[in-house]
């Protein structure tokens, strides 16, 4: 038997274990549960070279962010790695949208976020939007006020509770959200457009895992320190 055929009956193994314990698994989960469990990190040559000769340092973290470096003083972790780069890609995101978003005389891209993000909420407080955009509440006020002042959305009165006001969006701040969309999937097309499509629904699949888990610990973790953070989410 050769390595292929090996392979194949490994694959046919791994699939009917899985489907043992995923009753309802389909060919998508199966495929990412693969990838994700089985997949192997390069292995790091022991031997090479942890600094330049003439002992400066080389380029580590050029390497974290782009594998490029040859060298490492100090072995970056695969979690690391992610921070750094998915940093990065949400500011190569935030430069093309700037640019993106000025004919439509928004300050930032977070300007057209926060009203498709109330409409989907409805008529929340100021403090509910906020919080659903993450934000810390002087931006987010800054924000909300700008998009008063340009009448893309309005206060009116609670009516459980007349002391308070609530959010909604104007007749024009809908308007103007017609506008964002094209302009937003243009953003999308330049960010993307070097993966292919299974490649898009594969990150789509990793990084939405990712946004539930850390969406339910983010509202447990408002209020608590690093240290207890830490011990509920890693232990």
């Amino acid at each position: 038997m050769d390595k292929g055929e090996q392979n194949v009956i490994d694959l046919v193994n791994h699939w009917a274990a899985y489907r043992a314990t995923h009753p309802d698994a389909d060919l998508t989960g199966f495929c990412l549960h693969y990838l994700t469990e089985y997949a192997q990190p390069t292995v790091v040559d022991s031997n090479r070279l942890v600094a330049s000769p003439d002992g400066l340092y080389d380029e580590k973290w050029v390497e974290s962010l782009s594998g490029k470096a040859n060298r490492s003083l100090v072995e970056v972790r695969p979690e690391a790695r992610l921070s750094a780069l998915v940093g990065r890609l949400s500011k190569y995101a935030y430069f093309y949208s700037k640019k993106a978003m000025q004919p439509l005389d928004f300050k930032s891209i977070d300007d057209p976020v926060y009203l498709i993000v109330l409409v989907q909420m409805g008529t929340p407080k100021k403090s509910e939007l906020i919080y659903e955009m993450m934000a810390e509440f002087a931006s987010g006020i800054d924000v909300i006020n700008r998009l008063i002042r340009m009448e893309l959305i309005e206060e009116f009165p609670d009516d459980q509770d007349r002391r308070s006001k609530r959010l909604r969006i104007t007749p024009k701040g809908l308007s103007v959200i017609q506008q964002c969309f094209p302009v937003m999937n243009r953003v999308a097309d330049v960010a993307y457009s070097s993966l292919t499509e299974a490649e898009k629904t594969l990150l789509v699949t990793i990084l939405d895992k990712l946004d539930r888990y850390h969406a339910d610990h983010y509202r447990q973790s408002r209020n608590s320190d690093f240290d207890e953070v830490y011990d509920r989410m890693v232990g």
